[in-house]
């Protein structure tokens, strides 16, 4: 053993523990005469470790430090910031800040709701939304929020179950409804959503429903109702892509078209005389399934079809009290819901009355795919009776009686008729 260099590094550790009150002298003193450990090395490992433990010592601190910081900094500008009521990114309202009382703290709705509402007036919502998706897609996941991933930037909501037991209920009221008006002529038209037509772009191994098999057998359950099949005309197309909006649960308008002319088949319309004219409206609109999952990378074109030389009709909102002479509120497109810009949004009940002769009422009762429809349809009707069950809250049989109703058409998408629980509520 070389003393000379022992004791040399014995010394500095010495003076070292002696300034720094550490007590691992002795430790290592021991192991020195043992020859176990490289003289050499003792005063570098020594030091290492201790530098080791100050700096990770010091980066726990400094993390929660920011941590704790960034809550507080969050708290603050939650509470300071003014409530929001609506958000557009999202399509929906946001909770409001919950009424205290001592019977809503003891059953634990007070709780819920200030959950609920801290959630949704968190500061920088959308900023997080956005970012958690981003996350979700890049760690590779297939669905958030009900909503599908699928290819070509296309997003699907997630398909509807059969409810045997609603649909019963559902079918069953049609049915009542049609035995008490045998004079009208009854149709109902069921749109395919997209995850049926463009199933070959959905994630792979997505849960899928057969919507063809689930709307034959609502229309099997129906009497004195002609049904209209959508999905084979649907299928026969060969550029489908262009069918629905890839960021909304919509169809476009491009698809309504070819449903109208199916309609109009079926119904005995003579569309031989109308030729239509289609605009393109805005190319910048992001719908509800973008907002329900956060993702905001692609954008849709809307546009509107209307009869090239198209008579003047007055637009009637009943409950409302307001008339106006067009289907069209532009003013919507400059807000986040651009498929409103067909009517402003969906309505218990709005007739138009047209300047056509001929004497047949429709009786349109729908959910809003149809109403990129009906702009279509006002060459053929004297008046068009438009009722929403969603909202409806009158009498039907006595809007069938002083309308005079002469036909009647239900036009739906699947996902919303077999989710339906209003159908059954009016008629």
């Amino acid at each position: 053993m070389n003393f000379k260099k022992l004791f040399k590094a014995v010394s500095a550790e010495m003076k070292n523990q002696k300034e720094n009150n550490d007590g691992s002298f002795f430790d290592n003193l021991e192991i020195i005469t043992k020859g176990n450990f490289p003289v050499d090395d003792i005063d570098f490992n020594a030091r290492a470790k201790r530098r080791q433990k100050a700096s990770a010592k010091l980066s726990s601190f400094i993390a929660a430090m920011l941590v704790t910081l960034i809550i507080l900094l969050v708290s603050i500008f939650t509470f300071a910031s003014p409530d929001k009521s609506y958000s557009e990114n999202e399509n929906r309202y946001l909770a409001a800040k919950p009424q205290f009382s001592a019977s809503a703290v003891t059953d634990g709705e007070y709780m819920q709701n200030a959950e609920s509402y801290l959630s949704d007036q968190f500061f920088a919502r959308d900023v997080f939304v956005k970012t958690r998706s981003a996350i979700d897609i890049f760690i590779g996941k297939k669905e958030i929020n009900g909503v599908y991933i699928g290819k070509e930037h296309f997003l699907f909501e997630k398909p509807s179950e059969y409810n045997e037991k609603r649909l019963a209920k559902t079918t069953a009221s049609i049915n009542s409804f049609t035995s008490k008006h045998p004079k009208l002529s009854s149709y109902i038209a069921i749109a395919p959503n997209s995850n049926e037509i463009l199933n070959g772009l959905l994630p792979d191994n997505a849960p899928t429903q057969n919507q063809k098999v689930q709307i034959d057998k609502i229309y099997s359950a129906l009497e004195g109702v002609q049904g209209i099949d959508l999905v084979s005309a649907f299928e026969t197309l060969e550029d489908k892509s262009s069918l629905y909006y890839k960021t909304d649960h919509h169809w476009t308008t491009y698809a309504a078209q070819f449903a109208f002319d199916t309609i109009a088949d079926s119904m005995g319309l003579d569309t031989s005389k109308v030729q239509y004219k289609t605009y393109a409206v805005t190319n910048s609109f992001q719908g509800t399934l973008a907002s329900s999952s956060g993702i905001f990378s692609s954008k849709d074109s809307i546009s509107i079809t209307v009869p090239e030389n198209e008579a003047p009709y007055v637009v009637n909102y009943v409950e409302e009290n307001k008339k106006s002479a067009s289907i069209f509120v532009p003013e919507k497109l400059n807000e986040k819901s651009k498929y409103d810009v067909f009517f402003g949004g969906n309505y218990a009940q709005v007739n138009i009355d047209t300047v056509c002769e001929n004497e047949r009422v429709l009786l349109l009762i729908k959910d809003s795919y149809a109403n990129c429809v009906v702009p279509m349809l006002t060459p053929y009707f004297s008046r068009i009776v438009i009722i929403d069950p969603r909202y409806f809250t009158g009498n039907i049989d006595d809007t069938v009686s002083s309308e005079g109703v002469t036909d009647v058409l239900w036009l739906y998408n699947a996902n919303t008729f077999l989710n339906d629980t209003s159908i059954y509520s009016v008629f």
